[in-house]
């Protein structure tokens, strides 16, 4: 059953999101200098596309950002989609420096927090986030293929 469950979890479907939200994520992440489709790729394994979605550990919105993470970020309003791509983006860039481009490391960072990828020299060997990163690139892979719009370097 197992199996089951990770090939579900590896391979779901991509989702369009409507196009004021492509629109919004597109922004968001070129003024991060980000590529739009590695963000449209956490987004939909973050939350689906859904603006009003919480965790059950606190994350919020679009990106399911963590209330101290948005705190830092200056995001007031998490649930409002744009804040919180653009405070959102700002921490990925972050993060992406902090790990000299490694987005990889970055996107483990973005799920189990920095002081996990510091603390084991990369990927943590959290499940979870092992699987997170693995999804995101997954996606992002899929849909870099499906979109002019990919940004070559997101640096």
């Amino acid at each position: 059953m197992f199996p089951l469950i990770l090939s579900f979890f590896l391979v779901t479907p991509l989702f369009s999101a409507p196009h004021d939200l492509n629109q919004r994520i597109k922004d968001a992440a070129l003024r991060s200098s980000l590529d739009p489709s590695l963000i449209k790729a956490i987004v939909q394994v973050e939350s689906n596309f859904e603006s009003r979605a919480t965790s059950l550990k606190g994350a919020m919105g679009l990106m399911q950002v963590m209330p101290k993470t948005a705190e830092a970020q200056g995001i007031r309003q998490p649930y409002h989609a744009t804040e919180n791509l653009m405070g959102a983006c700002d921490y990925l860039r972050t993060l992406i420096n902090r790990y000299r481009g490694n987005i990889k490391w970055a996107l483990a960072a973005y799920n189990a927090g920095p002081g996990n990828v510091d603390r084991y020299g990369g990927i943590p060997p959290f499940k979870e986030t092992q699987l997170y990163v693995k999804k995101v690139l997954g996606i992002y892979q899929r849909l870099k293929k499906e979109s002019p719009e990919s940004v070559k370097d997101s640096r």
